[in-house]
């Protein structure tokens, strides 16, 4: 019964992140159909990236995974919640201290920042990149704020409002560009993540106060839950810090390449973030706690049961994911932003850096997840090392790759590959820790998703050698409903396999209706 209302729990988060994500989808295609892929779109994409980096290690990141353990163990010693209420003021208090500083210096010495985090060798690129970086690192604080008040509803159980809460900051944005693109030009992005980041705080407030918890900071730093939370946190922040800076370095080397390089690599990283958002995070959202619940009970059994289900869930919905992503990329890719200035051309650009985060999705989510078997056994020098590992793998690959005619591309395998090896190396550590974690059934689950995927991948080639022009139409409402009927048609024949193979997780669901 517990396996089957995680489960469900996982479903219902992965709808409210679809939807969510389909808002994503049309923020970014209103910037590549206002902006294109051309230097002012390089600009903007690389901009958010630093406000965004950042949100991760003070908000949903790190923050959020050492705060959680430490408030379900404050809420069970002290039912009456008085505790966990003053640890989430104590919480808000810190995140308001730490971040003050950081938006008052993007204010003050914004070219202090862009020296140091990207390379922009066109000086007329300059001026807007200031412009949009005093206006987006604003957003850090009611984002972080926004994201304590997310890990709070998520602890209590309450993730239908905190899942949709990512698309509110994305229509907060669409109304900005559609509307203050004309008199502020590519500055309309940087008003939109500010008024977002605020609307993604403000549609939580009212659940978090109907738990009787509130935002409003109080200084009591010697809070022993407060303390406990800060000595977790920052082994998180060692570890994320490592792929944050990961990422600057990927997006410096693509702002030193040609005009396009950075928005090929967001726009492909926009992609890429579907399936990691609706399907890994749904998984970590829901399977984090129970781990750390296991955990907290010396439950190896439990662990490695929730591992191995884990595992099965994550590998039967990102293995016929990355085969529509190699298969159908252009095309996703053309409905998706291929109107007004971004081109054919740009599609194409855009199409190999795809291809190549493709190949890694499945490690880098599997990664992820083990990642957080890790945090749930308080065992953080593990998680860094393989994030130093990824660090390592990755920006050495990436020096010699961008310099081959793959380029951009280049940036995307030197990822998969790092991610590859940082998941192997999880996965012999993990081993060692709890034991043998049901590999006969693994792999079993893994044949099943790559079993499950041929029918998506037959009807996918077989509409490319009928229409192998489909992708040259673009966002047109026509072309686009052509596409989305294929990968609808894909969609129903996986579920269908995934019915007649008996996946667990799709067994589970068809017998909601009886009773336990």
């Amino acid at each position: 019964m517990e396996q089957k209302h995680g489960t469900l729990s996982t479903i219902i988060v992965m709808a409210c992140t679809a939807a969510s994500r389909l808002f994503g989808y049309v923020k970014m295609a209103l910037i590549t159909a206002f902006f294109g892929a051309t230097g002012s779109a390089d600009v903007i994409n690389a901009i958010f990236l630093v406000p965004n980096s950042l949100r991760k290690l003070f908000a949903e990141g790190a923050f959020s995974a050492a705060f959680i353990p430490v408030l379900s163990s404050t809420l069970a010693d002290d039912p009456s919640g008085d505790r966990a209420r003053r640890l989430v003021r104590s919480l808000s208090a810190f995140l308001i201290a730490a971040l003050t500083p950081l938006v008052v210096l993007s204010l003050a010495a914004p070219d202090l920042l862009l020296r140091l985090l990207l390379d922009f060798p066109d000086p007329a690129k300059v001026p807007l990149a200031r412009s949009l970086l005093r206006w987006e690192f604003n957003y850090i604080l009611p984002v972080s704020l926004g994201a304590l008040a997310m890990a709070v509803l998520n602890s209590h159980g309450r993730f239908t409002v905190s899942a949709l809460s990512p698309l509110v900051f994305s229509l907060g944005v669409i109304l900005c560009l559609v509307f203050l693109r004309a008199p502020l030009g590519p500055v309309s992005m940087g008003v939109g993540v500010l008024a977002g980041g605020l609307l993604q705080l403000a549609v939580q407030l009212p659940s978090l106060r109907r738990l009787g918890y509130g935002l409003a900071p109080a200084f009591r730093f010697s809070d022993p839950a407060f303390r406990k939370t800060l000595a977790l946190w920052l082994p998180f922040v060692a570890s994320a810090s490592v792929f944050t800076l990961n990422q600057f370095v990927a997006q410096r080397f693509a702002s030193g390449l040609e005009d396009g390089s950075v928005s090929a690599l967001q726009n492909a990283i926009t992609v890429m973030n579907l399936p990691i958002g609706i399907f890994t995070a749904s998984v970590m959202t829901v399977l984090f706690p129970k781990l750390s619940a296991q955990a907290a009970r010396s439950d190896t059994g439990g662990l490695r049961a929730t591992v191995a289900y884990g595992f099965e869930f994550l590998l039967a919905l990102l293995v016929p994911a990355s085969a529509a992503l190699a298969l159908f990329g252009r095309e996703i890719i053309a409905i998706a932003f291929q109107r007004g200035k971004f081109t054919p051309a740009d599609t194409l650009m855009t199409h190999p850096v795809l291809v190549g985060y493709a190949a890694g999705l499945a490690a880098l989510s599997l990664y992820q997840f083990l990642q957080r078997l890790f945090y749930s056994l308080k065992d953080f020098r593990t998680p860094l090392a393989s994030a130093m590992l990824v660090a390592v793998v990755d920006i050495g690959l990436s020096l010699w790759l961008k310099e081959t005619t793959l380029r951009a591309a280049g940036l995307a395998v030197a990822n998969s590959v790092a991610f590859t090896a940082g998941f192997i190396f999880l996965a012999i550590i993990a081993r060692r820790r709890i034991g043998a974690y049901g590999a006969a059934r693994i792999l079993t689950g893994a044949g099943k998703a790559v079993a499950a995927s041929l029918p998506l991948a037959g009807l996918l080639a077989a509409s490319r050698m009928l229409w192998p022009d489909l992708w040259r139409a673009g966002g047109t409402l026509v072309n686009a409903g052509r596409i989305v009927g294929i990968l609808a048609l894909a969609a129903l024949a996986t579920l269908a396999m995934f019915a007649l193979l008996r996946m667990p997780f799709a067994t589970e669901l068809l017998r909601f209706r009886r009773k336990p």
